[in-house]
Parts: structure tokens; sequence; C-alpha cells
């Protein structure tokens, strides 16, 4: 299990903005602490990608750093422009999403099947 940081820079959005693009006008800017202006918003995050992956490039270096296999548990924020249908989904949701790399494509597709079986 896993938690990564609620809060996205600016600048770790602009990165996956081909990612986001689908969502993007539905992120949910912080723009001030207390009574104070941020010097940057900062986005609650609207998808995991953009904090994960990053991380994973730092902590896999060769193949012997494979296979990753993290589950999260996270909210997830999406200002959406009409209105949310009530019971089915809000603007903070609880996201439960798993994030794997494995050396090979066959290890991939049998965690994917293997993962389906629990659902």
């Amino acid at each position: 299990n896993s938690y990564f940081p609620c809060f996205v820079s600016e600048d770790a959005l602009e990165k996956e903005k081909e990612h986001i693009a689908d969502f993007a006008p539905e992120v949910a800017w912080v723009t001030r602490s207390g009574s104070s202006e941020l010097a940057k918003p900062i986005a609650i995050r609207p998808t995991s990608e953009t904090v994960i992956y990053p991380a994973y490039a730092k902590w896999v270096q060769s193949h012997r750093d494979l296979p990753i296999k993290l589950n999260q548990w996270c909210n997830v924020v999406r200002w959406e422009f009409k209105q949310p249908t009530p019971f089915l989904r809000t603007r903070e949701f609880l996201w439960q999403e798993g994030h794997t790399a494995h050396a090979t494509q066959d290890e991939s597709v049998t965690e994917v099947f293997q993962i389906l079986e629990f659902y």
C-alpha cells in the first residue's frame, strides 16, 4: 500500500499536460493560505499519475528493480462544470488504484488478469 501527496505543483501538472488534457478544466486550485496569496497555485490531485510516475523514474534504475506493485486509496478532486449526480459522483471521491511496473509485457499482462480475478 502507498500514499502520495494530494497537492500537486503546477509544474508537475504541466509535465503531464497531455495525460490530464481531458480533465484539465476540472482541476481545483489552491491559491491562498489563510489571508496570504500563494506565490504559485497548487492543484488538488485530479489524478495520481502526475505524482507517482516521477517517483517510479527515481526508483527504477534497471530491470532488477522490477516489479513494483503499488496499491493506493486516495481522494481525488475534479471540479466538474455540470452538477454531479448525488450518490454517484461528487467533486471529491475516493479512488482505489493500482500502479505497477514490470520487466516484460508478459509479466504485466499476467498481473492485469490476476487483479481482475480479485474484482
